[in-house]
């Protein structure tokens, strides 16, 4: 038996505690999973007192269950681009995070069951992590987090939107547009990885290539989303504007340069996060092209420069890198 006056109360003392958890949670991931050089959506619900009766009604049906064996009263949800940073996430969290479960539910899934594939991750916090040190009185309490990438999530979304259920008896032509459905949005995850996968290795796609490599630095050093087109735009003039054998060079170089300067590259970003919207530039990949040829080539990079883009708003740059010209 259930009794909901009780299960009432306890959550009443501690919803706030979750609440507070899953701000610490949030935040934390958000301001450090950039160090991944991805750049995730990320958010969090405690549930609502009516989810926590009714999971516990439909969990009583099958099995023992109660109040404390609720263990996503906080859930965290990340949702990812391609299926491949579902690992880079997963090595994260048990980086950064106390496990305690985890459920790969495409492992699990037979061929007959119409389901969203996403992980979940049954977590508490370490207080061994500076951030959480402080935190002891929430170390034990036990969330959720859910790993998806944008097609899972979009299916999961579809599929509740339709209400059926698994153990509905769906007419077989039905069930044949489901399972069509559930395949499109597994197809679309395979095969962005893959188109991704290729684009990368085009031997001529240069540009391409260059925006792959440094677009998970703007995630790790500024920690927000650029515009593409603009980059793509940059990215093109520069490289036009090069001798070949510098363009090589720069493309050759680029990854190297950034890791041997990432400190003072990080304190760049860290003391001028406050002015992003003064140096746009500041939040685009290209500023790592920009001090790199302002440290390789200055006189030429920045003679052409001058041709092309604003001249006040290289001088900027080259104040923030130190090296005037």
């Amino acid at each position: 038996m259930m009794d909901i006056k009780v299960i009432a109360e306890a959550w009443k003392g501690d919803q706030p505690k979750y609440e507070e958890l899953g701000q610490l949670v949030n935040k934390f991931i958000r301001s450090t999973i950039t160090e991944c050089e991805i750049l995730p959506e990320i958010t969090f619900r405690t549930k609502e007192l009516y989810s926590i009766v009714k999971k516990i009604k439909k969990k009583l049906r099958e099995k023992e269950y109660s109040y404390t064996d609720l263990n996503d009263k906080l859930g965290i949800r990340i949702i990812c681009t391609f299926q491949e940073e579902m690992e880079v996430i997963e090595k994260f969290l048990y980086k950064y995070f106390e496990i305690k479960k985890v459920e790969r539910k495409r492992e699990t899934l037979d061929i007959h069951t119409l389901d969203y594939t996403s992980n979940h991750y049954d977590a508490c916090i370490k207080t061994s992590i500076k951030q959480f040190t402080k935190y002891s009185t929430l170390k034990n309490l036990v969330f959720e987090i859910q790993v998806r990438t944008l097609n899972q999530h979009a299916w999961a979304n579809t599929a509740h939107a339709l209400s059926y259920k698994q153990e509905a008896n769906i007419p077989p032509n039905l069930e044949r547009k489901v399972y069509r459905l559930l395949s499109l949005y597994e197809i679309a995850d395979d095969e962005f990885s893959v188109v991704n996968s290729s684009l990368k290795q085009l031997p001529d796609n240069e540009i391409y290539v260059l925006l792959r490599k440094l677009e998970g630095k703007i995630y790790k050093y500024a920690q927000v989303d650029f515009d593409r087109e603009l980059s793509l735009n940059v990215f093109r003039t520069i490289l036009g504007f090069l001798e070949p054998q510098n363009a090589k060079l720069l493309s050759l170089e680029i990854e190297n340069f950034i890791k041997i300067n990432s400190d003072k590259i990080q304190q760049i970003f860290a003391e001028n996060e406050g002015r992003f919207y003064e140096i746009p530039l500041l939040t685009q990949p290209e500023i790592f092209i920009i001090w790199y040829c302002l440290n390789k080539f200055p006189y030429s990079f920045k003679d052409k420069w001058e041709d092309n883009f604003d001249a006040d708003e290289l001088e900027q740059i080259e104040i923030l890198w130190g090296k005037q010209i």
